[in-house]
């Protein structure tokens, strides 16, 4: 006879399965369209222009700490509450804010437009003008996304993100063929932001009980901050320091072996996006024997081990033929090996972020810090080690294991205490 428990439990695990698959489709298809655009400009631009490109893109990618922050914490408090009409009133408090932040991020990049160029190594300061731009739409459409994701609209929100990869790709496109090379290329970004945000629109509208108002709480926003701040310097601080350390030849190569990472943590990110506002939904109580834990875990598992081995195997002709005779690699590596290597990275760095992400769900995550912690490690790393492409990414490799081992041990530190949170990762503890 099955009890409310099992019968609980069953329903949140096929609720993050389902929700999965949804998002794993759209982020499916937008890496499709990612991968399109990247060879499309990396065969225009060639390895130079790509990689200045890709500088500036990973530019707007460290931004997304802010972005990535609000829309967490956004899809928590919306997730959370049991009306429309609250989670109209979080999700307006939020965007205010938000908006704010993001004037505020632009006129910093616009400020300080000429020493980024510099150190970056980028041939006009424009690219960071055009950059400040998308970023004051890039900072609220967090919220509006955070809304979509905290109320369960999946499918809204793959078209959201569908959507933005489509103008950037055919508005880069139209733009190089109009002579405006890396410049229309960075303005079709912008333009892609600023379209995402105006069709993320909230449905059904949040224009709703505007004199309702959800406090945010202080400790809930910092561990977002924290969490997304060290998400971004993980992912994206290699391409940075290659880009002011190599030369632009082995930069752009660097940049298209780095490829492979976004797509990587992109589809185990569709993972935790749908397992975070089912888990923030839920009460003490009904987080007990799910697995949901294990299930997130085992996928990103899965995606990782599977894209890793199929990268390694792949002829290296398939990527010279794609991206261009000019992409090959230094030392002897082939693109097969380092694209396996920055695989195998990344799924590691992939698995830590779930655990994270489960606890940040009902509670405040300390693991964050450690994650932040790592991120400061991992830039000392490549500054020290830099010998060549294959060092920075063993780097990774080193670094990425030690965090996933940490992160673990805290948590099963908590099930050997019998904590409640021993009851809700795997399952384990009593009735």
């Amino acid at each position: 006879m099955i009890t409310d428990t099992q019968a609980e439990s069953k329903r949140l695990r096929e609720r993050v399965l389902s929700g999965s698959f949804v998002l794993l489709a759209g982020f499916g298809l937008v890496t499709a369209i990612n991968f399109v655009y990247n060879i499309a400009v990396a065969r225009l631009l060639g390895p130079i222009g790509f990689g200045h490109a890709t500088a500036v893109y990973t530019l707007l990618i460290l931004i997304s700490a802010v972005t990535l922050s609000f829309q967490i914490l956004s899809a928590k408090l919306v997730a959370q509450q049991e009306s429309l009409q609250a989670k109209s009133a979080a999700y307006r408090g939020l965007h205010r804010r938000a908006w704010v932040c993001g004037l505020l991020v632009g006129s910093l990049l616009f400020l300080f437009r000429d020493t980024i160029s510099l150190y970056l190594h980028l041939p006009s300061s424009l690219l960071v003008v055009l950059l400040a731009i998308g970023t004051v739409f890039y900072v609220p459409l967090g919220t509006r996304r955070g809304y979509i994701q905290g109320a369960c609209s999946f499918r809204h929100l793959a078209f959201s993100l569908i959507l933005e990869g489509c103008v950037r790709l055919g508005g880069s496109l139209l733009f190089i063929a109009l002579g405006y090379g890396v410049s229309g290329v960075i303005a079709a970004s912008a333009s892609a932001v600023a379209m995402a945000y105006l069709f993320a629109f909230p449905r059904p509208s949040a224009a709703v009980a505007a004199e309702l108002r959800i406090p945010v709480a202080f400790r809930e926003a910092l561990q977002a901050i924290i969490f997304f701040v060290g998400q971004v310097i993980i992912n994206n601080c290699d391409i940075v320091v290659v880009k002011h350390f190599f030369p632009s030849q082995a930069a752009g190569i660097y940049a298209a072996v780095a490829l492979v990472g976004r797509v990587i943590f992109a589809l185990s990110w569709a993972v935790v996006n749908t397992m975070f506002p089912i888990m923030a939904a839920t009460r003490s109580k009904e987080r007990r024997h799910h697995g949901v834990l294990a299930t997130s875990l085992l996928l990103v598992f899965a995606i990782g081990s599977a894209l890793t081995i199929a990268l390694r195997i792949a002829p290296g002709e398939i990527w010279t033929t794609l991206f261009g005779a000019q992409f090959r690699t230094a030392n002897g590596h082939s693109l097969p090996y380092l694209l396996a290597l920055y695989a195998a990275a990344t799924s590691i760095y992939s698995l830590s972020v779930v655990f994270t992400a489960y606890e940040m769900s009902y509670k405040i995550a300390n693991t964050g810090l450690v994650q932040l912690a790592f991120g400061g490690v991992l830039i000392a790393g490549i500054y020290e080690f830099h010998s060549s492409l294959e060092q920075v990414i063993w780097v990774q490799i080193a670094i990425m294991s030690i965090l996933l081992f940490v992160v673990a041990v805290l948590f099963l530190h908590k099930i050997w205490n019998g904590s409640e949170d021993a009851q809700i990762v795997f399952g384990y503890g009593g009735s």
